[in-house]
């Protein structure tokens, strides 16, 4: 089968289309034609050898989505057929952690698409069931892709971890990518008012789309001074923080007495220095959010099916353009998702 294949960390260009061995799915597995891929900023992390777990060579990717064409022995309940989609990682589904509900806290199983497992850039891979979510008929599969970590993060992100309210201001930085956008949209479908902060003016039209009440266009990510004034000095309910190190400081200055600062993004990996009298004196909560559980994805596949939530989709490019794909990310040329899509089997 045609893969792209990471053998070396670094730049975009080690992104190769190569052919590799076709794999077979074992007990509790199924094999998934794919039929498009999301390229997200993990993805780059990923690529730059930022993520420990990862080991070269490897076929990057946790936003696959496709059809089973052949299923493992032992595993009830899937036929070939089956539309699919994948989570980001995987669970036990039977620890304590698990059983409370935070499966994306699991130890027991905490294998990663794209990481210790095969991910979707290919042709085919092999899936865990366990990892997987049943993807409606109505719903294309470009879309059907990016569901998990656009809509999925965002149902994590806004709802389970955030417990965002009716009336409150909600702040968002790096609105303009794909969880930043399936975060607006869902911060509004519950009822609050959002602050959407990006670098880019060119971006600008997309955030509107999705339906926040005010874009914020700061390329020097100095923007707390303008949303104190926005919020007549009140400051914001709660944050969603996808940028992580570059924008964390202004964040914190953003918020009102109470806010909560849910945590999903560090786009460069890097630290931050952290004033505790501020969150003192504010009683700030500092959240973290990490992965879509199972009920989250099917939450997730069922806001976009229903049109609850829109998918943006930029661009869909082949399978052998990931590099590209990647350097275009890099650049921020990208409002949304791009999609890679693999060539006919």
């Amino acid at each position: 089968m045609k893969a792209v294949v990471l053998r070396s960390f670094g730049e975009a260009g080690n992104l190769k289309l190569e052919t590799v061995p076709m794999p077979r799915p074992g007990r509790g597995e199924v094999l998934l034609r794919v039929h498009a891929c999301g390229v997200c900023y993990h993805d780059v992390i990923n690529r730059r050898g930022n993520l420990p777990r990862t080991s070269v060579p490897a076929i990057l990717g946790h936003e696959a989505a496709g059809e089973v064409i052949e299923v493992g022995p032992d595993t009830p309940g899937w036929k070939t057929g089956d539309r699919a989609a994948t989570l980001q990682r995987m669970s036990c589904g039977e620890c304590a952690l698990c059983k409370s509900g935070r499966n994306s806290l699991c130890k027991t199983d905490n294998r990663f698409f794209g990481e210790e497992l095969q991910g979707g850039y290919a042709q085919f891979m092999v899936a865990p069931v366990g990892g997987l979510g049943r993807v409606p008929a109505s719903l294309p599969w470009n879309e059907a892709a990016t569901v998990c970590c656009t809509t999925g993060t965002a149902v994590h992100t806004v709802r389970t971890r955030g417990q965002v309210r009716s009336g409150e201001t909600v702040l968002i930085t790096g609105a303009s990518g794909g969880v930043g956008l399936s975060s607006v949209q869902l911060a509004r479908l519950d009822g609050a008012r959002v602050i959407a902060v990006t670098s880019s003016e060119a971006k600008v039209r997309a955030l509107k789309e999705a339906g926040a009440d005010e874009v914020i266009v700061s390329r020097g990510l100095d923007f707390a001074s303008e949303v104190r004034k926005r919020t007549q000095g009140a400051g914001v309910d709660m944050a969603v923080e996808i940028v992580g190190s570059a924008t964390f400081d202004q964040t914190l200055k953003s918020m009102a007495p109470g806010g909560r600062v849910v945590v999903v993004g560090n786009l460069e990996s890097g630290m931050v220095q952290l004033n505790p009298g501020l969150v003192i004196v504010k009683e700030l909560e500092i959240l973290g959010a990490y992965a879509t559980t199972q009920a989250e994805l099917d939450e997730a596949l069922r806001l976009t099916a229903t049109g609850g939530v829109r998918q943006f989709v930029t661009d869909a490019v082949p399978l052998a353009e990931a590099a590209k794909a990647h350097f275009r990310l890099e650049n921020r040329e990208v409002a949304g998702r791009l999609v890679l899509v693999p060539p006919e089997a």
